[in-house]
């Protein structure tokens, strides 16, 4: 479900059902995006979380670049796969600055639906990866490419003999 736009957005989430193939259980992932795009590296959101019974809190602390940092372009990311998240769940999203989201969600091992979000979003949520990457383009702050700029010359100044 596609949700309200507005200046202050920062974060995309998206929240899915998904299967691991390495451990052939099922489970869903959560994915953190930034809206801002880097044109030199992926970085990687930096993520602290906390389960207290039916909530989890992710507390936002900054960006950190991969240890094998190749160049490349696109958005910061954190994605984690929870496998005993199940019924009606609390998600509250805290920046740095204290300010949070709280989503409020029903998962089930099929489907993930949102009951309650907050009216001013600085982060936009998705339970369906089609309709994450459909929004992708609308959402996403581009890098803005500087111009390159062409370095003068300098001249010596030689002395006469």
């Amino acid at each position: 479900m596609a949700k309200k736009k507005h200046k202050g957005l920062e974060y995309r989430v998206l929240v899915t059902p998904t299967f691991d193939e390495t451990l052939k259980k099922a489970g869903t992932l959560f994915l953190i995006e930034t809206v801002k795009q880097f044109s030199n590296f992926n970085y990687e959101v930096v993520v602290e979380d906390h389960r207290l019974n039916e909530t989890t809190i992710w507390s936002l602390h900054g960006l950190r670049t991969p240890e094998l940092s190749m160049p490349s372009v696109g958005a910061a990311q954190f994605r984690k796969i929870y496998f005993d998240v199940k019924g009606k769940h609390n998600f509250i999203l805290r920046k740095a600055d204290g300010e949070e989201n709280l989503f409020t969600m029903k998962i089930s091992p099929s489907s993930v639906s949102i009951l309650i979000q907050p009216e001013h979003l600085f982060a936009s949520i998705y339970t369906s990866n089609e309709e994450f990457e459909r929004n992708r383009e609308q959402e996403l702050d581009r890098p803005v490419h500087k111009p390159d700029v062409k370095r003068l010359t300098l001249h010596t100044v030689t002395k006469k003999k």
